[in-house]
């Protein structure tokens, strides 16, 4: 299984009022005994997955049972790293045999998408998985994402610098500003 295609959706899209990645996952032919072993071992490696039975919306009867594990492993994935619950939904693509829509909510959804792939995957193979590496990366993206970055302000005054506020930013009264004379400005 891999993921095909990926974008973000403005807020009042189709699925969601918040904003959303809408991702397409094509499947490969998974037998139910196989879906069935994997289950029990992401249980057993993500215990939270047993509440999130009841929280995916599904749009279709035709899903697979491996896509919805994949989307739960992807919602888990997400609350372990970010404390986040959310909610998300599942379909089917029309026309196209084995590709599947998973709608999530935007923040850390791509990458907790794509470690959910890459788990489920290695589960399905047989190989072990590196979870604590991949929840601490997912936690040291959401830690860069969270971070404020500085803006950059220009005014008449500091046309030729930039300038980088701290944390607040505040604009000085019109009737206060004081512009240095041309002689002064070439002097320097």
């Amino acid at each position: 299984m891999k993921i095909i295609d990926q974008r973000y959706l403005d807020s009042d899209n189709r699925y969601s009022t918040e904003p959303c990645l809408l991702s397409i996952l094509e499947l490969d032919d998974v037998t139910p005994e196989a879906t069935e072993t994997l289950q029990a071992r992401l249980y057993t490696v993500l215990p939270g997955l047993r509440r999130l039975r009841g929280v995916i919306g599904k749009r279709a009867d035709a899903v697979p049972p491996v896509v919805e594990l994949v989307q739960q492993t992807a919602i888990e994935l997400r609350r372990l790293a970010l404390n986040d619950i959310a909610f998300g939904f599942i379909g089917i693509v029309p026309r196209m045999q084995g590709r599947y829509r998973l709608v999530l909510p935007s923040s850390a959804a791509a990458p907790a998408l794509a470690m959910a792939t890459q788990l489920v995957n290695a589960m399905l193979a047989g190989r072990s998985y590196n979870l604590k590496a991949g929840l601490a990366r997912l936690r040291a993206l959401a830690d860069r994402r969270q971070k404020p970055r500085g803006h950059l302000m220009q005014t008449a005054r500091t046309i030729l610098m930039s300038v980088i506020p701290k944390r607040t930013f505040s604009m000085p009264s019109i009737l206060r500003v004081s512009m240095p004379s041309s002689s002064a400005a070439a002097s320097s």
